[in-house]
C-alpha cells in the first residue's frame, strides 16, 4: 500500500505485527491502508506494508460473497512493479488489488519480512490444554506445520 500513498501523504507509517488495519477509499480511483482508530478519519496516516508481509482478513458475509473466500483469509500483500500496484495474494493463487476492496475491511497483521517479532494475534499462551488434558501446540506452529 505504499505506491499512491508514499505520493500523496506528509506522513507514513510502516504496519506493525499485530496491528489491526483497515481500508479506506482516500480518491475516487485509490483506496489506501490505515489504523482501524482511523478509519472514519477526512485524512488518517496510511500505513505502508511491506511486500511479503502476512495478514489475516477478517471479512464480513457481503465481502465473503463477493471474493468467494472465507470469513478469516490469509494474504500476502504484494508491490507490483509493471504495472505499479498494491494486491493482496490469496493462498488459492487469487490476487485482488487494494484499490478493489470496499471501505472498512479489516485485517490484522500477523508477520513482516525481516521482522523478528510475530504477531500476537499468531501466538497461544502455553499452557492451554485440549479437550483429552494434553497441551496444545502454539497456533504459530501449528500454522507454520501446514505451509
Amino acid at each position: 500500500m505504499c505506491w499512491l500513498s508514499a505520493e500523496y501523504a506528509n506522513h507514513v507509517e510502516d504496519a506493525k505485527a499485530g496491528q489491526r488495519l483497515g481500508i479506506k477509499k482516500m480518491y475516487s480511483h485509490a483506496n489506501w491502508v490505515v489504523p482501524e482508530s482511523e478509519l472514519k478519519t477526512r485524512w488518517p496516516t496510511p500505513v505502508c506494508l511491506l511486500d511479503g508481509t502476512k495478514v489475516l482478513f477478517r471479512f464480513s458475509q457481503s465481502e465473503e460473497e463477493m471474493f468467494h473466500l472465507g470469513a478469516e483469509a490469509e494474504a500476502v500483500f504484494r508491490m507490483l512493479e509493471n504495472p505499479k500496484r498494491d494486491v493482496f495474494e490469496f493462498s488459492d493463487g487469487k490476487q485482488i488489488k487494494v484499490d478493489a476492496m470496499p471501505t472498512g475491511v479489516l485485517f490484522d497483521v500477523l508477520l513482516i519480512p525481516g521482522s523478528e517479532h510475530d504477531s500476537s494475534v499468531l501466538t497461544v499462551a502455553s499452557g492451554i490444554e485440549n479437550e483429552e488434558g494434553r497441551e496444545k501446540e502454539p497456533f504459530l506452529t501449528r500454522l507454520f506445520a501446514r505451509l
